[in-house]
This record gives C-alpha cells, sequence and structure tokens, in this order.
C-alpha cells in the first residue's frame, strides 16, 4: 500500500514539472535614448542628483548615453541610465532652479558630470534607487584651442586661489560691517595674466560673531546654525598689483548674493562636518568640486536584484509545415536600424 502511495505522489510530482513553464532571465530592453520616456527618467534623475548635491554646483542634463529597461517582479520595472550632465553658474546654495541657471560656456573652463543611474517605475512614478557621479574638467588643451588667453582652473587649496578668496571675503565683511561671515567652501579658481587677476567663486556663512569680535577673536567664531542660519556665495576679481603691467589696475571686484534661509541636507553636512572638522575638505587638491563626493555612497531606497530579472519566459509558437512545401521566394527588404544611443545633446559636447 505504502509503494502505491509513493508511486502516485511521485507521479504527481512529475506530472508538475512537465506542465510548470521554465524561468529564464530576461536581458534588458535597450530603449531609445531620445525616447520622452527615458528623457523624463533623466528629468527625475538629475533633479534627484541636484538635491542631495551637498558641493559646488547644480548640473544639468547634456545628453542620455544609453538606457535599458528590465521587467520588476511582481511590478514596476527598472530603468538604468548613462548621462552626461553639463555644471551651471548656480551653485547648490542658490534657490534658483536648474532649469533657470545658465550652463558654464566653454571658454570658462567648463566640467561634465558622468552619471549612473538607477530607477524604479512603478504605477507611472519614477523613484530613484541608486546614483553613482563624478565630474570632469574640460581638458586644458581643448580650452586653449578654444581660447589662447582664457584662465584654466586651478587646485581650489592653490595659495593664490586661499589668498584672493581671504581678500574678498575681508572686503566684503568690511562693507557689511556689523554682521561677520565665514568662508564655508572654495568652489572654483582661475587666474589670468593680462591683466594679472585671481578669479575665485566661494561659498559663506553667517557666524555669531560681530565684525568688531572677529577681529578680536575669530577662531572663536562659529557658524550660525537652526534657524539663524544664512548662507551666501560670492564671485571675485583679486588683482596682483605687485605684478608691473604699464597700466593702473582696476579695484577688485567682489559680489556676493546672501540668501534666505532653505532647508538643505548641505547645511548640516557643511556646518557639522567640514566646519567641525571631522572631514577634510572634498577641494584639497582638486580643481573642482566633483559629483562623487555627494552621491556614491547614496542613501536611497536600496531595492534587491534577484528580484529585478527573473519573469517567465514566453516560448514562441512553433508553426507546422508540410514536407517539401518551400515558400515562394520574396525580395529581402533590410531597413536601417534606428540609432538608439547616445541621444541629442542639449548644450555641447565635451568630446
Amino acid at each position: 500500500m505504502r509503494s502505491l502511495i509513493a508511486l502516485v505522489l511521485l507521479g504527481q510530482i512529475l506530472g508538475c514539472t512537465a506542465v510548470s513553464p521554465p524561468f529564464i532571465p530576461l536581458r534588458p530592453q535597450l530603449l531609445p535614448c531620445d525616447l520622452p520616456e527615458v528623457e523624463h527618467a533623466a528629468e527625475i534623475a538629475v533633479n534627484h542628483i541636484n538635491t542631495h548635491t551637498v558641493h559646488g554646483y547644480k548640473y544639468v542634463l547634456n545628453r542620455i548615453e544609453k538606457a535599458k529597461m528590465i521587467p520588476r517582479r511582481p511590478h514596476g520595472e527598472i530603468y538604468f541610465l548613462e548621462m552626461d550632465l553639463l555644471e551651471t553658474r548656480c551653485h547648490v546654495l542658490s534657490p534658483v532652479p536648474a532649469a533657470n541657471c545658465s550652463v558654464r560656456a566653454r571658454h570658462e573652463h567648463a566640467v561634465e558630470g558622468d552619471c549612473n543611474v538607477k530607477l524604479l517605475k512603478h504605477e507611472g512614478e519614477f523613484k530613484v534607487l541608486n546614483v553613482h557621479c563624478h565630474s570632469t574638467p574640460d581638458s586644458a588643451e581643448d580650452v586653449v584651442r578654444l581660447c589662447p588667453d582664457c584662465p584654466l582652473l586651478l587646485p581650489l587649496n592653490n595659495a593664490n586661489v586661499v589668498s584672493a578668496v581671504n581678500t574678498a571675503l575681508a572686503q566684503f565683511n568690511a562693507e557689511n560691517n556689523s554682521i561677520h561671515y565665514q568662508l564655508l567652501e572654495i568652489s572654483r579658481g582661475q587666474i589670468s595674466v593680462l591683466p594679472p587677476a585671481t578669479h575665485v567663486e566661494f561659498a559663506i556663512v553667517l557666524s555669531n560673531c560681530s565684525a568688531q569680535e572677529a577681529q578680536d577673536l575669530a577662531q572663536d567664531c562659529k557658524p550660525l546654525t537652526g534657524e539663524h542660519s544664512q548662507f551666501g556665495f560670492c564671485k571675485a576679481t583679486v588683482f596682483d598689483h605687485n605684478v608691473p603691467t604699464g597700466q593702473t589696475l582696476p579695484k577688485d571686484v567682489v559680489h556676493c548674493s546672501v540668501y534666505e534661509q532653505q532647508a538643505g541636507a548641505f547645511h548640516t553636512h557643511w556646518t557639522e562636518h567640514h566646519l567641525g572638522g571631522k572631514i577634510i575638505s572634498p577641494g584639497i587638491g582638486h580643481t573642482v568640486l566633483s559629483l562623487i563626493h555627494s552621491h556614491n555612497d547614496t542613501n536611497a531606497s536600496h531595492e534587491s536584484h534577484s528580484a529585478e530579472a527573473i519573469v517567465p519566459a514566453v516560448q514562441p509558437a512553433v508553426v507546422k509545415r508540410e514536407v517539401g512545401a518551400a515558400p515562394p521566394l520574396q525580395p529581402v527588404l533590410v531597413a536601417p536600424i534606428p540609432q538608439l544611443c547616445p541621444g541629442k545633446v542639449h548644450f555641447f559636447s565635451l568630446d
């Protein structure tokens, strides 16, 4: 009796195995980079990148290099994008939306961001799951070829750059003698030969010191935090009057924009981590504040990779033909394969 029951169970198991469809991983589906759906996903990704960037400047999409999609069990799709971005003139502290920011021109020594982004699309909505970015300045050779006299980027801790920032900040504080601002980060530095000058861009934060207190005990001044915090961004040209030029150099030019208080992760990040001495500034030894410092350890929600690729494969139907019944010969028309990627260049290429 036991043998009979065992045989019946074995037969049921074999029967189930015979009718179960195989589970075969699907390959990612390549998508046209200029597809509206892909462009929309890229827009969501760039907005996420700018929202979570804590150093340097906001970026805009320049070109989608590659796009692919794969179904996700039990619902939704996973999108993978490779994108080229371009640095704008808006610092991350600026309240101006990135779409309204002007892109930095090539002769200003443009900077490109390269990003790989993973997004989940569910019920028509995209959600960023993972971001990996880095920034690269245009080559010095290309800048010189386009504009031989244009200044090139210098390391952000270059002695001339640091001196120019200190001079410019001292002038701004002198013009606002009732309050005192501290340096938050040096964002950009360049030197021109004619006229001899250093061009700098830097972020500032309001301190708890008055102008007089800052002169007496500058080392005791701390950035204001919480509801009292206030941030700004400065651009300055500081001329080197020690270099003989045969002409009178103009006065130094310092222009700072002070922003209303905004909610943002970069405020706490800077005042607690960098100004607090816990983390060394990422500008040391680098010419740009790369996106790598903001996005390669993203804390965006993490998806399980095991649930993305395994879906039941659809088996193609088999059409039977009679033996010897050859189909009539037809001319074969080969349609041109559409260019999927890379997509269109929105501004200019740094290749």
